[in-house]
């Protein structure tokens, strides 16, 4: 009887939330604010600037995406259920006042581990190497060299007042900032704040970066949330944008619509599933001389050319040899990692100038009642032990990260259930672990 009374509020709490955002949808469509956003936002060309709420810069999306505290003996995974914390984190540091950056000596593993285990202090940790431009532009200060480096994480000492650490796993370089003016106390306060959930973990090194182990399993939260189906035509302005909207053609082939501007753009939306595709064949603009800052700015360019809200999109992965960038949602400093390219926006730019845009129609909106409670996973070593006995190569174990994989809810199919599990990066491609071990 219990559990027939839970079902029924589960299904009566989707059904309000479903009726709720149908009336929000009603009211912003008839309010004129949104018409003139709309317009905005679907111009006729596809560069046309996009308004401020819609628009991400370098230091909201290139972000780091979750926080580790060094104790003094132990490390912990912070999250919580109330905070962003790496957005926490960073409108702190964005009002402290930099030195310039110095390359620290780090004459082996052990050294740059050293500074890696630094005692009370706060780790903000990217899920891929990003520039030292990247982080000084997010962070709100300027470097004069070492512009290039690749940083996978900062460090933030909590004793001491006068620097932060830049650190790069593939070279174990180490760079320091100095502080001229800083205001840690906030800082200090989050670290021991007991709201917060700790998990413990260690840095363990998969090829040349350094991975987030749990120790003793973790537990992680279940959500549900209510979809939000993008209307073609958004896709169609956006990226097919002419002056000449009778040039572009639609053509219907079993459960896939093609669109094209007659010349090199095509854009391909799969009915089913919500797939998109927008391939751009124009290969004027050569990219054989760009650097990886260059694929940053050019990345961040085309997602936000694509015209949808971004507001839990973050940087995920980089493949340097395809130039390929994926972006995606993240919940409670968590990446969704799904098929179809649910909760992701990829963007392969080819040396020769062509591009590719991978996306979905489907994006998550608001967080309704979910059916279950958090799920406690096991501990990291224990996931790849079980992969080892079953054949797999360790060799082509790339990385191994907790996130959400992406579930069609029973009940309503306006509804997706996030439900936490491992991630391992085997063969290059991302799996969830339960199926690895299955298959």
């Amino acid at each position: 009887m219990r559990l027939n009374l839970r079902k029924y509020l589960l299904v009566l709490g989707l059904l309000v939330a479903v009726v709720i955002s149908l009336v929000f949808s009603y009211l912003i469509w008839i309010n004129p604010a949104r018409s003139q956003a709309n317009s905005s936002a679907t111009s006729s060309t596809p560069n046309s600037a996009l308004p401020d709420s819609i628009r991400k810069k370098v230091g909201d999306i290139y972000l780091p995406t979750n926080v580790v505290f060094n104790d003094d003996a132990k490390q912990y995974r912070l999250t919580s259920d109330t905070l962003d914390l790496t957005n926490y984190t960073k409108k702190q540091l964005v009002k402290w006042q930099y030195e310039d950056i110095k390359r620290l000596p780090t004459k082996s593993a052990s050294t740059y581990q050293r500074y890696l285990h630094t005692k009370n202090a706060l780790v903000l940790n990217y899920p891929v190497a990003v520039t030292a431009r990247t982080v000084a532009e997010t962070f709100n200060f300027k470097v004069s060299k070492y512009k290039s480096a690749l940083i996978s994480r900062i460090i933030i000492p909590l004793t001491k007042m006068d620097r932060i650490y830049l650190m790069d796993d593939k070279q174990e370089a180490v760079y320091m900032v100095g502080l001229k003016k800083a205001t840690k106390q906030k800082l200090v306060a989050l670290a021991k704040d007991k709201d917060n959930l700790r998990s413990e973990v260690t840095f363990e090194k998969i090829g040349d970066k350094y991975t987030l182990f749990y120790q003793d399993g973790i537990k992680v939260a279940q959500y549900s949330y209510l979809l939000n189906k993008e209307t073609t035509g958004l896709f169609v302005n956006r990226l097919l944008g002419t002056n000449n909207t009778s040039a572009i053609t639609a053509k219907e082939q079993d459960a896939t619509t093609t669109y094209s501007d007659g010349a090199a753009m095509r854009l391909t939306i799969q009915k089913k599933t919500g797939a998109v595709t927008f391939n751009d064949y124009n290969s004027s603009n050569s990219r054989r001389n760009y650097s990886y800052e260059n694929y940053l700015t050019a990345g961040l360019t085309n997602l936000n050319n694509i015209g949808v809200a971004l507001d839990d999109v973050r940087y995920d992965c980089y493949d340097s040899k395809r130039h390929l960038l994926t972006y995606r949602n993240y919940i409670n400093g968590y990446p969704v990692i799904a098929a179809e390219s649910a909760g992701a926006y990829s963007i392969l730019l080819t040396n020769s100038g062509k591009k590719r845009l991978d996306f979905s129609l489907y994006t998550l909106q608001i967080p309704v009642p979910s059916a279950g409670g958090a799920i406690t996973l096991p501990n990291t070593r224990w996931v790849i032990s079980q992969l080892l006995s079953r054949g797999y190569d360790q060799a082509k174990i790339g990385d191994i990260k907790v996130g959400y994989s992406w579930n069609q809810n029973q009940t309503s199919n306006q509804v997706v259930d996030l439900k936490p599990t491992y991630f391992v990066k085997y063969d290059n491609q991302w799996s969830d672990y339960q199926s690895l071990l299955n298959s």
